[in-house]
């Protein structure tokens, strides 16, 4: 939609998760397909922000992609980026999978774009672990921000995606060191949050007030199976749990903390919408941020689709609002 003389700022963010991604590919797929009229999802949202795989699907959407295409994205490349158990590196020195897959995935989808490609606002998370800062990758958003203009789609969707013991630490140009952004912030929703504050909306500016539709996965609703019958802490007993517990706490506090400031009208705040996974029947407690089987595939579009509907009357409401 044109920004021109509109009210309301409409902010899109996507959770971190691994491949259950693909869950929040699907959703939005529909979402597309239904509330879109034929055009991208992105022509609605003035600001795409994802973390680790929803930095992915956010970069994707923010070139004008449809969400269709990155959910064939997902089901395409699955099983070389997390293979199978055979083919796992797996060992207390070493990270689980190489990145050589991914990185493969992403120059076939992605070309040599870079973020001066990028047809939307985006602001992608990672942390720089040289410096231990957060650092947020980002378009041009305010007529001032060129640091990151050069930078390919590529290098920032494998910085942000960069899982401690799962990928490897990602490097490019004068960082030395990045990784998943989802360890600080999962749920980006408060970056989009801020960044329209700093130059889009209030007094002054363009936009009078702030929706966000904020995407989440099945990370939020699997069990962690970490044992609280000892009070042991080491890495043994920890392993992944002890990078996906973080993105897992800091999704549901986002979420919770939205909830608050949305409820009371707060940070111009009009509408906020939240889709996620509720409780998790046995059958889908197996899931993880790796699970890249034909099952598993087919359990998260199977996932997709109920909390679509399940939210159908709330995701009209929210796709209604005109100013």
């Amino acid at each position: 939609m044109s920004t021109n003389h509109s009210k309301t700022f409409h902010i899109l963010s996507i959770d971190g998760g691994g491949i259950l991604g693909l869950y929040s590919a699907n959703i939005l797929s529909r979402i597309e397909k239904e509330y879109c009229n034929g055009k991208p999802l992105s022509d609605y949202f003035h600001l795409l922000t994802g973390t680790s795989t929803g930095g992915i699907i956010a970069l994707a959407l923010s070139t004008g992609c449809k969400a269709e295409e990155i959910e064939s994205f997902y089901k395409t490349f699955a099983k070389d980026i997390f293979p199978s158990e055979r083919k796992k590196r797996v060992g207390i020195l070493n990270n689980k999978y190489s990145n050589k897959e991914l990185k493969k995935a992403l120059s076939i989808f992605f070309g040599n774009k870079s973020i001066s490609d990028c047809k939307t606002h985006v602001c992608i998370p990672s942390i720089d672990v040289s410096t231990c800062h957060p650092i947020v990758f980002k378009t041009n958003n305010n007529g001032s921000q060129t640091r990151d203009e050069k930078y390919s789609l590529v290098d920032i969707a494998l910085a942000t995606s960069a899982a401690p013991t799962f990928f490897p630490i990602h490097s490019f140009d004068t960082y030395q060191g990045l990784i998943d952004g989802g360890l600080w912030q999962n749920n980006p929703s408060m970056i989009g949050l801020i960044e329209a504050l700093s130059n889009f909306v209030g007094e002054d500016k363009e936009f009078s007030d702030i929706s966000i539709l904020s995407i989440g996965n099945p990370n939020s609703s699997i069990k962690e199976s970490v044992d609280t019958k000892t009070n042991k802490s080491g890495l043994l007993k920890w392993k992944t749990n002890i990078v996906t517990l973080p993105m897992k706490i800091n999704s549901i506090a986002t979420d919770s903390i939205l909830s608050i400031l949305s409820r009371s009208k707060a940070a111009y705040i009009s509408k906020y919408l939240r889709i996620d996974c509720g409780v998790l029947s046995d059958s889908f407690k197996d899931l993880k941020l790796d699970s890249s089987d034909d099952d598993s595939i087919k359990k998260l579009l199977e996932l997709g689709a109920k909390d679509f509907y399940n939210k159908k009357y709330e995701i009209t409401n929210f796709f209604s609002e005109e100013n």
